[in-house]
């Protein structure tokens, strides 16, 4: 478990964070892929994700297509 530890503490903060900006962004990219939205919705949100990573993320959150609603 030592060893473990040892290898968690070690980890640069900005690579976790970098990893999991790649991973959002990807989720993003896959959820807006998957939702029922016009193409052209679909292309400028994949535009706006990977062009501003971290705001674009965070306004897909908020304004982007809504998978889970949609299947309702």
């Amino acid at each position: 478990m030592n060893a473990a530890l040892d290898w968690a503490a070690a980890l640069d903060p900005l690579l976790v964070l970098l990893a999991l900006l790649v991973a959002l962004n990807l989720w993003a990219t896959g959820i807006t892929a998957l939702s029922r939205a016009p193409r052209r919705e679909k292309v400028l949100w994949v535009a706006v994700i990977f062009l501003c990573p971290i705001v674009g993320s965070v306004l897909w959150f908020v304004f982007g297509p809504k998978l889970w609603a949609e299947r309702r």
